[in-house]
C-alpha cells in the first residue's frame, strides 16, 4: 500500500512538472519566434495571450487623470503590474525610470505602471513611493483589482509588452532591466 501511494505521488509529481515545463516553454518564447500566421490569426481576438489584441482599460493615475490603454495607440506600451512592497518590483523601478527618460521617446514607447492598490495599505503609500523614487512615468491605480483580474496577474512584477497596433507581443514575469526593455521595445515596433 505504501509503494502504491509513493507511485501515485511520483506520477502526479511528474505530470505536474511536465505541465509546468510545457507552460514555461510557452511563456519564454520570443515574439519573433511566433509564426506570422499565429500573430495574424489571433490579432482580432481580445485576450491576454501573446498574439491577442490587448483588452482596453481605463484607470486613474496618481494625479487623478483618467488614462486608457487606447491613449497609447501607435506606441509600444509596457503594462507593468507591481506593488510598493514587492522586492523584485522595487528592483526594476530604477531601470524602468531610466528607460522612460532616456529611450522611451526615441523608441516611441510608453509605460503604464499599474499598481495593484488592493494589495497596498493605501494609495498614499503609492504616492510616497513614487515621490521617493522620482518616478515620472504614468502610475495607474487598480483600486478595485479589476485589471489584475482581467490580466490574470498572480506573480508580480508581470509586464505585458503591447506593440503599436495593440497586439500583445510578450509577457514578462519578473523584473526587467533597461536593456531588456530596449530590446523588447525595439522588437515590438
Amino acid at each position: 500500500m505504501k509503494r502504491l501511494r509513493i507511485g501515485i505521488v511520483f506520477v502526479l509529481g511528474f505530470l505536474a512538472y511536465s505541465l509546468y515545463s510545457s507552460y514555461q516553454e510557452k511563456e519564454v518564447s520570443h515574439p519573433a519566434q511566433m509564426q506570422a500566421s499565429e500573430v495574424t490569426s489571433n490579432a482580432h481576438e481580445i485576450g491576454i495571450q501573446e498574439g491577442n489584441r490587448a483588452p482596453d482599460f481605463t484607470l486613474y493615475s496618481l494625479e487623478g487623470k483618467e488614462v486608457s490603454l487606447s491613449d497609447s495607440k501607435g506606441k509600444v506600451t509596457f503594462i507593468n503590474f507591481w506593488t510598493t512592497w514587492c522586492p523584485p518590483c522595487k528592483e526594476e523601478m530604477p531601470d524602468m525610470q531610466q528607460f522612460y527618460e532616456e529611450d522611451g521617446k526615441e523608441l516611441d514607447a510608453e509605460i503604464f505602471a499599474v499598481n495593484l492598490t488592493t494589495n497596498e495599505s493605501s494609495s498614499q503609500v503609492v504616492k510616497d513611493f513614487a515621490r521617493k523614487n522620482n518616478l515620472t512615468f504614468p502610475i495607474l491605480l487598480d483600486t478595485e483589482g479589476q485589471l489584475m483580474e482581467t490580466f490574470a496577474t498572480i506573480t508580480i512584477p508581470t509586464t505585458y509588452v503591447i506593440d503599436k497596433n495593440g497586439i500583445i507581443m510578450k509577457k514578462v514575469i519578473g523584473p526587467m532591466s533597461k536593456e531588456m526593455m530596449n530590446d523588447l521595445a525595439f522588437s515590438a515596433r
